[in-house]
């Protein structure tokens, strides 16, 4: 039995046609903690946890980078109960940080690291000093694990995940 000359199998022609869509469509927005994206609208983030409310205490990254919008209270991580903050920039999102202060040793931060690296391979650079700050770079995501010692066993933890917003840098 001989094809007909001039017919693709179905099958190729849709992945074809799926490969061309994905080319043809950038990468409008770049994944930040799981079920995020950057330049989400507050709204958008809402709608998505929505326990997630406005901060009492706003915080703001450092040279107007960005300010915390939304906080979801708790977070449940292997076994550990997070607080995470939401940062925006022109209500876009830009950043998600995940924060522990409590009774955390630097076993903690080795069971983390673990974690990140089985998700994201080998980490980009370690830092140490007063502080332990480990890093990862996925596509354009940053994702940063500190541990910072506070004395007295008390220590604050916090996992960021931080990338730019993608429609800004289309211009250039």
């Amino acid at each position: 039995m001989t094809k007909p000359t001039g017919m693709i199998p179905k099958f190729i022609r849709l992945s074809f046609v799926a490969l061309l869509a994905a080319a043809a469509t950038p990468l409008r927005a770049q994944l930040l903690w799981p079920g995020t994206t950057s330049g989400m609208s507050v709204e958008q983030v809402q709608s998505l946890f929505p326990p997630a409310h406005a901060p009492v205490e706003a915080i703001k990254l450092p040279g107007g980078r960005a300010e915390e919008l939304l906080e979801l209270d708790e977070y449940e991580i292997v076994g550990r109960k997070f607080r995470v903050a939401f940062f925006f920039k022109a209500r876009r999102l830009l950043e998600v940080a995940l924060l522990q202060t409590g009774e955390l040793g630097p076993e903690e931060l080795e069971k983390f690291k673990v974690i990140l690296r089985a998700k994201y391979g080998t980490e980009y650079s370690t830092r140490s000093g007063e502080y332990i700050q480990v890093k990862w770079n996925a596509v354009q995501t940053v994702i940063l694990l500190t541990w910072t010692p506070l004395g007295r066993g008390i220590a604050t933890l916090s996992i960021s995940y931080e990338a730019p917003i993608i429609d800004d840098a289309i211009r250039l």
